[in-house]
């Protein structure tokens, strides 16, 4: 009996001693998925990618920046039509887009911030974004769709409603 218990203990060292390891790089690869992700947007931000961005961005941001730009379109196009337009950068995303860039720099995210992986769910994650010049740090919100990070900009930021827009 107390050599069946010796070897069942032993066997579980062994196994936590070997699979340990195991999970915590695939925890690290899954945080490096998740911290690409939310650098790619930003990046792609930058460099006015806007298919890019649009590609990086949860289907609820999508779907909320559609709705949003849908009401101020005042019926000229449908969901459908801007939707197809912010999928491939088309004139509305650039209108939308240089809008939304010309309040917010993503050098501020990449350049002046410093990133910490936040907690790690099966289908949501964050990433701690601490500005330099900031109090409090922002946790911007990851989704897995598909098999694929996407960046919650609505669900971590909400939506900026202006009565005017500049363009």
């Amino acid at each position: 009996m107390t050599r069946t218990l010796i070897v069942a203990v032993l066997a579980l060292i062994l196994t936590n001693v070997i699979a340990l390891p195991v999970f915590a790089q695939a925890g690290a690869a899954e945080a490096d998925r998740i911290l690409d992700a939310g650098e790619a947007c930003f990046k792609a931000m930058k460099q006015k990618d806007y298919a890019a961005i649009w590609e990086s961005l949860s289907a609820k941001s999508q779907a909320a920046i559609v709705g949003d730009v849908t009401k101020r379109a005042a019926q000229t196009y449908s969901k459908a039509q801007i939707g197809a337009d912010f999928s491939i950068g088309g004139l509305i995303a650039k209108s939308y887009w240089d809008e939304y860039l010309f309040y917010f720099d993503p050098d501020t995210v990449l350049e002046q911030s410093r990133w910490e992986m936040g907690s790690i769910g099966k289908q949501q994650a964050e990433i701690i974004l601490q500005y330099k010049k900031a109090e409090q740090p922002a946790r911007l919100k990851l989704f897995k769709e598909g098999n694929q990070w996407k960046v919650g900009l609505i669900e971590t930021f909400g939506t900026e409603r202006r009565d005017k827009p500049r363009w």
